[in-house]
């Protein structure tokens, strides 16, 4: 009976150990995953943040702007900021997405007030939606 209780010890011994390894790597795989989409929704929250934040600040300016452009410039290197950390994160559609509001947005700062502010402010919203599409479709939404 000894030579079958050893038997079974060690075989529950490495039963045990395979079931902890298994474990370990299909719940770090899960770890990371989730750690990755955590910080993919943050990159996302933050760039689309300081878009809306840009339109608004440039939406405001007066017809004579000066030192009223340091808002929507730091607002408009926030987004720089996060679209680096999207492009360590997210495929090449949304990057593409992204660049486009990027360049958009620049377009909304440097154009002058009236009809041309509005019909880049319109088509960055446009892109906006269209970053908001992209990143719903990168996270499975």
């Amino acid at each position: 009976m000894g030579d079958a209780s050893t038997w079974a010890a060690w075989a529950a011994a490495v039963t045990s150990l395979a079931t902890l390894i298994v474990t370990t790597v299909v719940g770090g795989r899960r770890e990371q995953h989730r750690w990755a989409r955590d910080a993919l929704t943050d990159a996302f929250v933050a760039f689309l943040e300081a878009s809306w934040a840009h339109s608004d600040a440039v939406r405001s300016l007066p017809e004579q702007a000066g030192a009223e452009l340091d808002a929507p410039l730091g607002l408009y290197r926030e987004m720089r900021s996060q679209l680096t950390r999207l492009r360590l994160l997210a495929s090449e559609k949304v990057l593409r997405a992204g660049e486009d509001l990027l360049r958009c947005q620049r377009n909304v700062q440097d154009a002058a007030p009236g009809p041309a502010r509005e019909a880049a402010l319109a088509e960055a919203s446009v892109r906006r939606r269209a970053v908001v599409d992209a990143a719903k479709k990168e996270m499975g939404l």
